[in-house]
């Protein structure tokens, strides 16, 4: 530094000391580097924790299809020919056929979903002899994925069970009414993709 004219040359000192204003610049960007850095992870986490991109709506399929075999027209319900009403508390042991059942639930290429519906009186699900008929929705799949309920597989390889039980009337072929059961046991797989 020197004084030439009655002025301070400045260009001397700032050469001089370049060096250790680049050296406080860059300590003074560590705090703001890491800030950002923390803002950006925080905004990643509240991010995941309030979008929810999976949804699980096997409980949901299972109950659509259980209400369409039970309560819809071409179901295992009762239906009248001569008043054109469908009695759904009514099981027609006559229309538990599996051929049938497909058919009547029209739903192509259908590897999403499958049912097992057992018809039958008091606790026949207990190992009683008093079943009358099990019947099944989409017989294929359901053959492929009950073997894989007695693995307990988790995640996407494994196959959903959903189990309901409802008190019914049994009309027999001969007209008679008596009082039974229907059991719906439906078994989707757990994967999001269908598969052919």
């Amino acid at each position: 530094m020197s004084l030439q004219g009655g002025y301070f040359r400045m260009d001397v000192f700032v050469s001089k000391n370049r060096k250790g204003i680049m050296s406080f610049n860059f300590l003074v960007m560590i705090p703001r580097i890491m800030f950002l850095v923390i803002m950006m992870i925080v905004c990643v986490i509240l991010l995941r924790m309030f979008l929810n991109n999976k949804f699980n709506v096997t409980d949901t399929q299972s109950e659509v299809l259980i209400d369409g075999l039970l309560y819809g027209a071409g179901g295992i319900g009762y239906f009248d020919p001569v008043t054109g009403r469908n009695y759904p508390e009514i099981i027609d042991v006559q229309n538990l056929d599996s051929f049938e059942l497909d058919n009547s639930l029209f739903y192509p290429a259908n590897n999403l979903i499958s049912a097992r519906i057992s018809v039958g009186k008091g606790m026949f699900l207990m190992g009683d002899a008093s079943l009358f008929r099990a019947v099944y929705y989409n017989k294929q799949w359901y053959d492929n994925w009950e073997p894989l309920l007695n693995w307990n597989i988790a995640g996407i390889g494994g196959v959903a069970e959903y189990n309901r039980k409802f008190p019914v009337i049994l009309r027999r072929p001969d007209g008679s009414l008596t009082s039974g059961e229907v059991h719906f046991q439906v078994v989707q797989p757990r994967s999001a993709r269908a598969r052919r």
